[in-house]
C-alpha cells in the first residue's frame, strides 16, 4: 500500500478532490448500478406529462373494467377516490430498488402495468392516464418525497401538503420556495434505502477518511460514530411527512465529529511517521 501513503503525502487540494470523487462514485454506483436508468429517469421528469397515456394499448383493459365500475353519475370526488383504490389494488406498492434495481426511476404506463407493481410515481402516472381516459384534466405532482395527481376535481393519490413539483401540459413548473423539501426528502431517501446498500457507502467513506498509520482505536472510533449516525439518520427519517428533526440533527453532528476526529487522527499518524524517518535518519 505504498501508493497510499504517498497519495496522503500529497496537498489537501489534491487528495480531497479525488476522495471526493470516488465517494460520488461510489454513492452513483449503489443507488444506480444500471447508470442508464439514472439518464432515463432524468430525461423524463424534464417532462413528466409525456408519461400520462390514456390511450395505452396496456391500460384499455383497465378503463374497460372501470367504466362497469364507475356510474355515470357519480360525484367527481368520489370518482377520484373509486380510481385511487383501484390503482392501489391493481398496482401493489414496491419499491423502485425491488422493481427496478435503481434507487428511483419513473416508470412508463407500460411498464408499471408490465412488473405489477410499482412505488408513487408509477401510481401517479397510471392514474392520470385512467382520469384522461375519463376526461379528467391530470396532472403530475411532487414534493420531491412523494408523487401524486392533480384534477380539476381535487388531488389524488395520496396527495401531500406542499407542491413543489407540478407537471402539465404548459411544462414543469418548479416552486422554489419549496426547495428545503429536497433536503428533507434526501433524508427519507436514505431513511428507508436498503441498509446493506449504504454500509458500502460507509465502509469506503471510512476507507478515504483514515490515513495511513492511524491506530486502530481512531479507526474503530470513526467507523463506530459513523454507523450510529446512519442509524440514527434511518431512525429519525423513516416518516417523511413528520421527521424526527432532532434525531437527524444529532445524526449530522455525530458525523461531523467523525470527520474532525478523522482529520485529528491523520495529522497525528503523520507527525508520528515525521518522527520515525526522522529517528531512522538519525540512526
Amino acid at each position: 500500500m505504498g501508493w497510499w501513503r504517498a497519495f496522503h503525502k500529497q496537498s489537501w487540494w489534491v487528495r480531497w478532490p479525488i476522495k471526493s470523487g470516488v465517494l460520488a462514485l461510489t454513492v452513483l454506483l449503489v443507488a444506480y448500478p444500471y447508470p442508464t436508468r439514472l439518464l432515463t429517469h432524468m430525461r423524463r421528469w424534464e417532462n413528466p406529462t409525456a408519461l400520462v397515456n390514456p390511450d395505452s394499448a396496456a391500460l384499455a383493459p383497465l378503463i374497460d373494467e372501470l367504466r362497469g365500475r364507475i356510474p355515470s353519475d357519480l360525484p367527481a370526488r368520489k370518482k377520484l377516490r373509486l380510481v385511487e383504490a383501484y390503482v392501489y389494488e391493481k398496482l401493489p406498492y414496491a419499491w423502485d430498488w425491488d422493481t427496478w434495481g435503481v434507487a428511483d426511476y419513473i416508470p412508463t404506463v407500460e411498464e408499471a402495468l408490465e412488473q405489477g407493481r410499482e412505488d408513487c410515481d408509477g401510481r401517479a402516472v397510471v392514474a392520470a392516464s385512467i382520469l384522461r381516459a375519463f376526461g379528467h384534466k391530470a396532472e403530475i405532482v411532487s414534493d420531491y418525497a412523494h408523487v401524486w395527481v392533480k384534477t380539476e376535481a381535487g388531488e389524488t393519490m395520496s396527495p401531500g401538503k406542499r407542491k413543489s413539483i407540478v407537471a402539465s401540459e404548459r411544462g414543469v413548473e418548479v416552486h422554489w420556495r419549496n426547495l428545503s423539501d429536497l433536503f428533507r426528502a434526501t433524508l427519507f431517501g436514505w431513511a428507508v434505502f436498503p441498509l446493506h446498500r449504504e454500509l458500502i457507502v460507509l465502509l469506503v467513506l471510512w476507507l478515504l477518511l483514515v490515513a495511513p498509520g492511524t491506530s486502530w482505536r481512531w479507526r474503530a472510533l470513526i467507523v463506530l460514530l459513523l454507523a450510529d449516525a446512519l442509524l440514527r439518520l434511518r431512525a429519525g427519517g423513516r416518516d417523511a411527512r413528520d421527521p424526527i428533526v432532532w434525531l437527524q440533527v444529532l445524526a449530522l453532528l455525530e458525523a461531523g465529529v467523525a470527520l474532525v476526529l478523522a482529520n485529528v487522527a491523520a495529522r497525528r499518524a503523520g507527525r508520528s511517521s515525521g518522527a520515525a524517518q526522522g529517528a531512522e535518519t538519525i540512526a
